[in-house]
């Protein structure tokens, strides 16, 4: 295995990591001292100041604020931005597994909506995958009504902001796709930090104006902020590596990964439980994303067969 494979490889470990365990317990603790309008535009203006001081030669911000990017930063805000608002007031809501279990979904939506809006093709296999997922995840989502299941299942309430936000980060996905061929990964994670602190900016100001004021920062509060900030820029920077270094299909498995991490975390740190539909609706979700995602790469393979057979024909 060469060096660049191996680096993706650990890249994608660490990014499932982040994503599956770090980040939600991060936010769940961040959100407990601060309201999730102020905490989510904190997070990201300091994310944003922090990069824009420190790549301000390559980057200044007047190449980032600029006409040709409008598109990228409403996409960004809308998409990414509701995803973000949507899950820091869920996952208080929520198991740290069932969280990540509707993430799973991601690129069976990002598929779909595709085929609807880029016209991408799709065939019964894809949809095979994406009737597997859909039922995994709407069994968790449905079974987690009753108040018996919330240490395994977490609330109805939780897990459905949770599917709204995954449907608002898959959009994002979708259209981003058209925006950043011609952009680095750290013009990307610039962007994305800036196109989101302005998006959190009118919501930071009505909890401010509206809400509970300006908050009194304790150590605890202003600890979770600077961790959730390094942790949000590791965790975008290892997805981008993970990409860079290694082949789509393989990339992508990283939404698999991100559940055991989850349970791991939620098991050991936060007393949850596993149970047979948390199980059930992890494996049908998780087939369903193989078996759609699968699709390219025996597309693929087929060609290549069909082109050796032609080769050893002539």
């Amino acid at each position: 295995m060469n060096k660049s494979k191996l680096l993706g490889l650990f890249s994608l470990v660490g990014a499932a990591f982040f994503g599956g365990a770090v980040m939600p317990s991060l936010i769940r603790t961040g959100t407990s001292y601060l309201h999730p309008f102020l905490f989510n535009w904190v997070r990201t203006a300091l994310g944003a100041f922090l990069l824009l001081v420190l790549f301000r030669e390559k980057y200044p911000l007047n190449k980032i604020l600029i006409k040709e990017n409008i598109l990228l930063f409403l996409v960004l805000g809308l998409g990414f931005g509701l995803n973000i608002t949507l899950f820091s007031f869920a996952i208080n809501h929520t198991t740290l597994i069932a969280s990540q279990l509707v993430y799973v979904l991601v690129p069976v939506v990002t598929s779909f909506l595709a085929f609807l809006i880029i016209k991408e093709k799709i065939n019964k296999q894809k949809i095979l995958g994406m009737i597997l997922s859909l039922t995994g995840v709407l069994i968790l989502i449905l079974s987690s009504r009753s108040s018996a299941t919330v240490s395994s299942l977490g609330t109805f309430y939780g897990n459905a902001l949770i599917f709204i936000g995954m449907i608002g980060y898959s959009a994002y996905l979708t259209f981003s796709k058209k925006f950043n061929f011609d952009k680095s990964a750290l013009e990307m994670l610039i962007l994305a930090n800036v196109s989101l602190s302005i998006f959190f900016s009118p919501l930071a100001l009505y909890e401010i104006l509206f809400g509970a004021g300006l908050p009194q920062l304790n150590w605890q509060a202003t600890s979770s902020l600077i961790i959730v900030v390094i942790a949000s820029l590791s965790f975008t920077g290892l997805t981008q590596l993970s990409i860079k270094n290694l082949a789509a299909s393989t990339a992508s498995l990283g939404s698999l990964l991100s559940p055991e991490f989850a349970a791991l975390t939620g098991i050991i740190f936060y007393q949850e439980k596993l149970s047979f539909t948390l199980i059930l609706s992890l494996v049908l979700a998780m087939s369903g994303v193989i078996i759609s995602t699968s699709t390219k790469h025996q597309l693929l393979m087929s060609k290549l067969k069909s082109s050796s057979r032609k080769l050893s024909q002539s």
